[in-house]
């Protein structure tokens, strides 16, 4: 059970918005095989350790599936958050020819489903959808996005669907279509 709570803990802090999610489930299965290899050598029981290697194997599917979305599913502050941006976007002082002054924030404090400040959120909308965007400070390209346009938010660049109106998306990594594995891409932009 330990064995079980510690690799989904490692699971559910290791991936990042926009970050690849390949890294985090190797290093939930290394974790998971060492100490699956460790229980065999110190207990001597294949049993036991077959019962490792699968908490691995499910703590894994955990990492690359399943955490992310969970993370934003049991935040209810992140769709009120993107709905406040909007809230305001709507309300908020407009140049002459009607485009809002402040579509865009930094936040310095707090956090949006997994992710952590400092990040930017900039407000879109327009007949065709609604966007807020949650872009990292300080690193390439990459964060979370509340859109009800789906992928088409993300032209020429990756993304991948985590739950309900949530995006997270990344700049591609090897030229046009070039995205890290479970991320898909979307040209045309």
């Amino acid at each position: 059970m330990l064995v079980a709570v510690g690799l989904g803990w490692l699971g559910w802090v290791l991936p990042v918005p926009g970050g690849s999610l390949v890294v985090p489930t190797a290093v939930v299965t290394a974790v998971g095989t060492a100490l699956a290899g460790a229980c065999r050598l110190a207990t001597r029981s294949r049993p036991l350790a077959a019962s490792v290697v699968g908490v691995t194997v499910v703590a894994a599917v955990w990492t690359f599936a399943f955490s992310l979305p969970a993370t934003l599913a049991w935040d209810p502050a992140a769709s009120v958050q993107a709905r406040a941006a909007l809230a305001q976007l709507a309300g908020g002082p407009r140049d002459r020819y009607g485009v809002p002054l402040h579509p865009c924030t930094t936040v310095s404090a707090g956090h949006v489903g997994p992710m952590t400040a400092p990040y930017r959120h900039c407000a879109v909308s327009t007949p065709q959808g609604h966007v807020v965007l949650f872009t990292a400070v300080g690193s390439p390209r990459r964060g979370l996005a509340y859109t009800d346009v789906g992928s088409a938010t993300f032209p020429d660049e990756c993304s991948r669907h985590l739950t309900g109106y949530w995006w997270m998306f990344t700049a591609p990594t090897g030229g046009t279509g070039g995205c890290p594995i479970g991320y898909g891409f979307d040209g045309g932009g």
